[in-house]
């Protein structure tokens, strides 16, 4: 077990190591960090993120909290921005339909995908389920989202 100097609960690395194909992302902000370990899934065809659901993303009826699920959505299009135009981007909206609960222990992962793309915009589809296999259940999604990303300049 380790616990972090900002945590205090325990975090029981074991318990929280993803399925395969997952591996460790290293690349985060101090506010995604501080809400994983984070994990993501890249192959050829398909690009996934996921964590381990923890008691602390949870509210207070024991299910995991709609903000969290929210910057969960948030990050996974965010990120299928970039990996498609190659521009970092800011969130302009993002509207997320929940369509089943989660809880503490269960893996989640989603995946996006920008339907459009312009000089200066972004449109992106997000969704995230329940689930430690590849298949992905689409009549048992946790959340889908639709966003619209403003293109920041190339530096």
């Amino acid at each position: 077990m380790t616990q972090s100097s900002d945590d205090t609960q325990a975090i029981d690395i074991e318990r929280l190591a993803p399925p395969a194909p997952f591996q460790p992302s290293v690349r985060r902000g101090p506010f995604t960090t501080h809400n994983g370990p984070w994990f993501h899934w890249a192959e050829q065809s398909d690009w996934r993120q996921g964590v381990r659901l923890m008691e602390r993303h949870c509210n207070s009826r024991g299910i995991v909290h709609g903000g969290f699920l929210c910057s969960f959505a948030d990050g996974l299009a965010a990120t299928a921005v970039f990996r498609k135009v190659k521009r970092a981007s800011v969130t302009i909206k993002l509207n997320t339909e929940f369509l089943r609960s989660a809880k503490s222990g269960e893996w989640l992962q989603g995946t996006a995908h920008v339907t459009r793309a312009t000089g200066k915009m972004a449109f992106v589809d997000a969704y995230a389920w329940v689930a430690e296999g590849r298949d992905i259940p689409i009549d048992n999604l946790v959340f889908r989202s639709a966003a619209v990303f403003k293109l920041l300049e190339a530096r």
